[in-house]
């Protein structure tokens, strides 16, 4: 069956044979890990952080894979990290709550319910004692998934002397290229992962190819290589979105001539717009004021709206009235982010 999905490799055997172009950055992670390094792997979403972390996973059983994406504070950042290595979550005890009564302000002194309620304890102490700090055996590899900019300074940063002192090697991936001291110095290693070239592009192209039936091989391999050509330097998300396109196309010639267009007239374009341009494609359509878009973009609202407007007049974003609003989304369905959701980061 020919495998074109978005989805994050993980580390069998099958998607072993899918992951392409990333063997130089993960043989500089596990080298680091060899002596003992903390690794920081970043790149813009869709680059592939997830399959890389589930290939040093591969490569590394011992380690733990964990995602940090939607927890509240750091305290539940920590205590998801403790429940991968430890397989429990921290200490809880029952609790007698009250339940008063809006007909008896008297009730609350006598009825009450037992709910059950975390002890408050230092998490960092309890992810020392979890890690087997003075066990005399190998330190744990943590592969942490995806954390924000203030994520990881409040982390490795705010916290970087205690969480230096854990008997733990961190891998983390995010978006940001440059860290804020002090959680810089953190790590010892930062490995950037590029948007795949023309070289990069084709192996991704053969691999999943070779996924295929000879007759689903033939047509892809036809289909496709001039369509990757014409958008090259590009992620693996979007070149996965570009050939599932291209092979469910009725007429691939006309896509590609389509994506050369948009490709030439991004060329044109300041670096503003493109990266307003490559998170529409990204995360799908948004209004000029999503926070998303003017966190990932680094500008205000209204040099947003100018953009927009920019992109809208080369006809690279269409837009449609939403309420009071206007919701922008790529206009070329071979830029957008392929309709199903799931992403190759």
């Amino acid at each position: 069956m020919l495998l074109l999905s978005q989805r994050p490799l993980t580390a069998s055997d099958a998607d072993n044979r899918l992951f392409a172009n990333r063997s130089d950055e993960l043989k500089r992670v596990c080298r680091a890990l060899d002596l003992g390094l903390n690794v920081y792997v970043w790149g813009a979403r869709g680059t592939g952080r997830t399959s890389l972390l589930h290939q040093v996973q591969r490569l590394r059983p011992d380690s733990r894979y964990v995602r940090l994406e939607g927890y509240k504070n750091l305290t539940e950042r920590l205590d998801e990290v403790e429940r991968v290595l430890s397989g429990k979550r921290r200490l809880q005890r029952q609790q007698r709550v009250s339940r008063p009564s809006l007909l008896d302000p008297f009730a609350s002194t006598r009825d009450y319910e037992l709910r059950t309620v975390t002890v408050a304890e230092d998490p960092v102490r309890r992810l020392r004692t979890v890690a087997g700090v003075d066990s005399g055996g190998p330190r744990p590899v943590v592969l942490v998934d995806d954390l924000s900019r203030s994520d990881l300074h409040e982390m490795f940063g705010r916290l970087r002397d205690n969480m230096w002192e854990l008997p733990i090697q961190w891998v983390v991936t995010g978006e940001t290229a440059h860290l804020s001291p002090p959680a810089d110095t953190f790590f010892d290693l930062s490995v950037e992962l590029p948007p795949l070239d023309q070289v990069g592009l084709a192996e991704l192209l053969q691999r999943r190819a070779a996924s295929g039936t000879p007759q689903e091989q033939s047509l892809l391999l036809t289909s496709a290589t001039p369509a990757l050509e014409t958008i090259a330097p590009c992620t693996p998300r979007r070149a996965l979105a570009v050939l599932r396109d291209v092979y469910l196309s009725d007429d691939a010639t006309e896509l590609t001539d389509e994506l050369l267009r948009v490709q030439t007239a991004r060329a044109h374009l300041k670096p503003t717009a493109n990266k307003v341009l490559e998170a529409l494609m990204a995360h799908g359509p948004a209004h000029a004021g999503d926070e998303r878009l003017l966190a990932e973009v680094g500008v205000t609202r209204s040099r947003i709206v100018q953009v927009l407007a920019v992109l809208e007049a080369e006809g690279l974003v269409s837009a449609e009235r939403v309420g009071r609003r206007k919701l922008y989304a790529p206009r070329s369905a071979s830029l957008g982010r392929g309709h199903a959701g799931a992403a190759a980061s």
